[in-house]
């Protein structure tokens, strides 16, 4: 099929190459993740990289101070308890004091500073995050669940964001700590030194032995809670259309079902987990008491003083303790890469162009294209031209694959095969964000806010700071029947109920045309966007489009009203195609 020839110049900018990861500073944050993870993660950790650094300082005064107190511990022991001598005692009591209260006012303000950078870091990622799903195409979210997508939102981002932090900040505290540790451990008694030392490779073994099933806990736990908010979230969107239909005990059933197997897998998890931590305990506590034995008969032959015996425990602490934090951390890596494994499917980012788009005309062109319809038969192959201004009227029954198409010219589908140019440049290209703004869309499915109604127009500060574009709102909403409804409530300030349930079907279809109107447009797609709209009322709407916007190329679909008995420059009926 092909409509009215409409010759297009090729523009430049239709060119791009496909946007690559940027080189990564160094090879940390591809050890601790995958190299696609480290990509986008430490770009967000950047813009705090002072944050850290003071934090890093902070916290390796923490640990250095922490390492006096053991000492000062058998300084008090040996030199005024047991030398029998007040005056040490004294002096060496308030030291002990002074320390504890450094060290307490230190990780104090390192804990105060962790959490502020933490927040902000977990905040940018989450908008990251949403901006990535923003620039998705439709056929993206078609295979998507909002609820699963709002796990990885919420549950794998934080999981990331704090295992960075925690790599970074904790790791480091904790290797100044285990070096102090095992330095005051060999300077106490180096062959009691060494005998503790045996104690890392035992929980080194054991952890590499246990990091395949932590990782595939993980992975069973992650899936299980976004299966099970994904059912959630769908059944509360849902949950009229489900009480009129008596759907209500099955999506009861079937959260109680998902419920219970989040459960049971969050049982096994949680009890592998314990295990895995009750066994380096069990070791520490083995290694602890072949100590007391060995050091306690050196004490009682008179080899070794009774502080340094005390100390020697309380540095193992130092020495086990960071140990142990180092190698959860590496055993913790394998529930963290569960997590960003899940986040990267969102954080990839789409093809961009080479150069600016910036067409001289807005011509629609499709080559041979074909268009998937879901389960049915692909659409195509299609080959016409819209030129700019054109009034294009789209028809076939339910099913012949409008939506897909114009799914397709919006830019939020790809074609299966052939193309589809915008200005000369492919609109493959321009998928998602990338799509000029000049494109408004308004469709069947109309699509509001628990908000204002100010806030459903998205329109920005600037433009509402502007008297006369407040009365341009008001005289549209008269044009379009609804200036009388919101009158009687709030005017502009009236919330509007979530996925605007407060609204009739009619209303919210006008209200979203009302919002694409308000935005710069050179193409207007209406998909059966005034269905639910009487037909008085979508006659004045399209007389007033076409007398405001003469110069935009207008697509429209319609089963019937208003929308399909217009005056129309070009008519394609794609149930021909299908035939």
């Amino acid at each position: 099929m092909t409509g009215p020839a409409a010759k297009l110049s090729p523009q430049p900018g239709g060119g791009a190459a496909a946007r690559t990861w940027p080189r990564l500073p160094s090879g940390a944050g591809a050890a601790l993740f995958t190299p696609a993870t480290a990509a986008w993660l430490l770009p967000l950790l950047r813009p705090h990289r002072r944050r850290l650094a003071v934090l890093l300082l902070i916290s390796f005064a923490a640990a250095a101070i922490g390492l006096l107190p053991p000492y000062t511990s058998k300084l008090v022991i040996d030199r005024g308890l047991m030398a029998g001598d007040t005056a040490q005692l004294v002096i060496w009591s308030a030291a002990l004091f002074g320390i504890g209260l450094l060290a307490t006012s230190t990780g104090a303000l390192s804990n105060i500073l962790h959490m502020r950078a933490s927040v902000r870091m977990l905040a940018r990622m989450r908008q990251r995050l949403l901006s990535r799903l923003a620039a998705k195409p439709a056929d993206w979210f078609a295979s998507q669940r909002a609820g699963e997508l709002l796990t990885r939102i919420d549950g794998d981002a934080a999981e990331v964001q704090k295992f960075a932090f925690n790599a970074v900040l904790g790791g480091s505290s904790a290797l100044i700590r285990l070096i102090g540790g095992s330095a005051m451990l060999m300077v106490l008694d180096w062959r009691l030194g060494l005998l503790t030392a045996m104690l890392a490779p035992a929980e080194l073994l054991f952890l590499i032995w246990a990091r395949p099933r932590t990782e595939r806990h993980a992975a069973s736990v992650r899936e299980m809670q976004g299966r099970y908010s994904a059912g959630l979230s769908e059944t509360l969107f849902g949950l009229p259309a489900l009480q009129a239909a008596r759907g209500g005990a099955w999506a009861q059933r079937r959260s109680l079902r998902d419920h219970a197997g989040l459960s049971q897998r969050l049982i096994a998890q949680n009890l592998w987990g314990e295990f895995t931590r009750a066994v380096p305990v069990l070791l520490s506590a083995l290694t602890r008491s072949a100590i007391f034995l060995a050091g306690g008969l050196m004490v009682i032959r008179g080899e070794w003083p009774l502080g340094s015996l005390i100390a020697f425990i309380a540095y193992m602490g130092f020495m086990t303790g960071p140990m142990q934090s180092l190698l959860g951390l590496w055993h913790a890596q394998a529930r963290v890469k569960v997590a960003a494994a899940r986040l990267d499917a969102v954080m990839r980012q789409p093809p961009a162009l080479s150069r600016p788009f910036s067409p001289s005309c807005y011509g629609l062109e499709l080559d041979n294209m074909t268009v998937a319809r879901g389960a049915a038969a692909p659409l195509g192959p299609l080959t016409l031209r819209i030129p700019e201004g054109a009034r294009v009227a789209l028809k076939g029954a339910s099913g012949a694959g409008k939506t897909s198409l114009l799914a397709v010219l919006c830019g939020r589908a790809q074609p299966l095969a052939g193309r589809a140019t915008l200005g000369g440049a492919d609109l493959q290209l321009l998928s998602g964000s990338r799509l000029p703004d000049r494109v408004a869309y308004a469709g069947q499915r109309p699509f509001t806010l628990r908000a204002s109604l100010r806030s459903n127009l998205f329109q920005s500060r600037a433009f509402w700071s502007k008297p006369e574009n407040e009365a341009k709102v008001w005289q549209m909403l008269d044009m379009f029947g609804l200036a009388g409804r919101f009158r009687r409530a709030e005017g502009l300030d009236t919330m509007l109920g979530e996925s605007g349930l407060t609204l009739s079907g009619g209303e919210r279809q006008r209200l979203c045309l009302l919002r694409a109107l308000l935005t710069p447009f050179d193409i207007l797609i209406l998909d059966e966007a005034l269905s639910e709209v009487d037909p008085a009322t979508a006659a004045r709407i399209l007389a007033h489009i076409d007398t405001e916007f003469p110069r935009a190329t207008r697509i429209l679909t319609a089963h019937g009203g208003a929308a399909a008995d217009g005056d129309f420059d070009m008519v394609i009926d794609l149930t021909e195609v299908l035939e």
